[in-house]
């Protein structure tokens, strides 16, 4: 047996001892994952069932507990709430809060008659420590009844993996006042908290759980997306810590994996002596030719490899399926150069059609179907509460006249004087061509910033082109203009956005037309 077999010969003892060893050790481990499995199932059933009831009896809130996040997560620092209440003083706090309200607001309904951010400072930390309260003392219970070790709700901030804990049992007193300590933040890399964030991101509950080692032991955490009216407010914590595994069960695991061991290296010893007898030192001559085709490229090789494993067997057979592999490698190579060359020029055609599409033939900018692409991105990011954008709507007045008077070739010249103007003047923004004679500019960045100076200028700049007396009829053109700004308290699409330009658009046209008459 020559050096090289020998190699392979030591390679196979240690593959199948690794397997070996592997085996052994999966069957050692059946009888513990039989008999825990189910006693895990009922402690997921279990935190799955806490987080739903919390889950639901804050759903029915609705509106109260939006109102309450809103305000906690914003204002934390100066509400007082005790570190230690009973349900006297829970009802207490419910009961000062209703009747201010009632003072306040004599027959009416938070909500309904009175909104929340219309209260006074006084009235909203009333009820924002009646409400914690009341949420607090809810968790703690729902956390004895179903003999779990913890329970809270956590809310992302804006810094990347970093939580909120808005209601945690575990009270812990400020350091300032005494009072009880709110809003604690902490950050939860995605690594070790991987069911928290995917169960956030997506919104529904996920499978598995989170694995934890601290002052609590060890625990599985189990998680609840919190979605009130279509909103995500944050995620449902649970944890329950993990029951220790019994002896007996154990010594049984070892047991097997010891008799099991000893039956799989008899069994592989026999195996690997038949493997090394008929077939390792076939593979060891496929090796040596194939090792020759990637070295020299010699396609010839295949030839070679035909000749030198005649037979039945399954090396025989993998030695002519190498053989036909090279012969179609070598066939596939040849197109390959030249199937690689035709995609990048349909590639470069196809980038081309594509700017083509979103362009306005006349006026070289972007057109109808570029705006409508680049309204869906603004709105996608319109959960972002930086988001600064404004419309500016811009129609060419009296183009059918000039078409009508001149020829529709002068009223080109209009439109694309226009659009040169536009562009000059809102160098810093998008330009859209999105009918015969309107214009849209989508206004963000610097441009945003000086919205009412650029609005100033165009509007100059029309009235001096009017002005101007060695120009054409068609070259003294104008242009109405309007201007509307996005405010995320109404605005929910771009849309609303674009008819407000369009409306103060519509009012600009109308002044001028009544300057014109008189």
């Amino acid at each position: 047996m020559s050096k090289r077999t020998d190699s392979l010969l030591v390679r196979f003892i240690i593959i199948f001892a690794f397997f070996t060893v592997i085996a052994v050790a999966m069957s050692g481990l059946i009888t513990f994952i039989q008999q825990t499995k189910i006693s895990k199932e009922q402690k997921q059933d279990n935190l799955q069932q806490i987080a739903s009831y919390l889950n639901n009896i804050i759903m029915e809130d609705g509106d109260n507990f939006i109102f309450y996040v809103n305000y906690i997560t914003k204002h934390y620092k100066d509400i007082k709430i005790p570190l230690d209440f009973s349900d006297s003083d829970i009802k207490k706090a419910k009961d000062a809060f209703s009747s201010r309200f009632s003072e306040l607001y004599p027959s009416k309904v938070l909500g309904k008659d009175v909104f929340f951010n219309d209260m006074p400072k006084e009235l909203k930390e009333m009820f924002t420590i009646y409400q914690h309260e009341y949420y607090l003392d809810l968790f703690e219970k729902a956390r004895k009844a179903f003999d779990n070790i913890y329970t809270y709700v956590c809310v992302p901030t804006d810094e990347p993996f970093h939580m909120v804990w808005l209601i945690d049992i575990e009270r812990v007193k400020r350091e300032k006042d005494g009072f009880l300590n709110l809003c604690f933040e902490d950050e939860m890399e995605y690594e070790s908290h991987s069911c928290l964030w995917d169960t956030w991101e997506s919104g529904k509950v996920v499978d598995g759980y989170d694995y934890y080692n601290n002052d609590y032991g060890r625990t599985y955490a189990y998680y609840y997306p919190l979605i009130i009216k279509g909103r995500k407010i944050g995620v449902i914590g649970t944890e329950i810590e993990i029951a220790s595994v019994d002896k007996e069960i154990l010594d049984n695991s070892l047991r097997q994996m010891i008799y099991i061991g000893i039956g799989l290296m008899i069994v592989m010893a026999a195996l690997l002596h038949i493997i090394n007898q008929n077939y390792i030192s076939k593979l060891i001559n496929l090796q040596k030719s194939v090792k020759a085709y990637t070295e020299d490229k010699n396609a010839a090789i295949a030839s070679d490899i035909e000749r030198e494993n005649c037979g039945h067997d399954e090396i025989s057979s993998l030695a002519n399926q190498v053989s036909s592999m090279i012969w179609e490698l070598e066939n596939y190579m040849k197109s390959l150069l030249k199937t690689t060359a035709e995609l990048r020029d349909t590639k470069e055609k196809i980038s081309s059609m594509n700017d083509l599409a979103m362009k306005d033939a006349l006026t070289g900018i972007r057109n109808k179907l570029a705006y409508d692409s680049e309204v869906k991105k603004i709105e996608w990011q319109m959960s972002d509460e930086n988001l600064k954008f404004a419309i500016a709507m811009i129609d060419l007045n009296d183009l059918k006249k000039i078409n009508t008077t001149f020829g529709h070739d002068k009223g080109n010249i209009a439109i694309k004087r226009l659009c040169y103007l536009v562009c000059h003047i809102f160098e810093h923004s998008p330009v859209f061509r999105i009918g015969e004679d309107e214009f849209v500019v989508i206004l963000q960045n610097s441009d945003y910033d000086t919205r009412e100076q650029l609005y100033s200028i165009f509007n100059s700049k029309i009235e001096s082109l009017r002005e101007t007396s060695d120009l054409d009829p068609w070259e003294k053109i104008s242009a109405s203009i309007g201007i509307a700004v996005y405010d995320r308290t109404f605005d929910n699409s771009v849309d609303t956005v674009f008819k407000r330009a369009d409306k103060l658009m519509n009012m600009r046209k109308k002044e001028m037309k009544a300057t014109r008459e008189v």
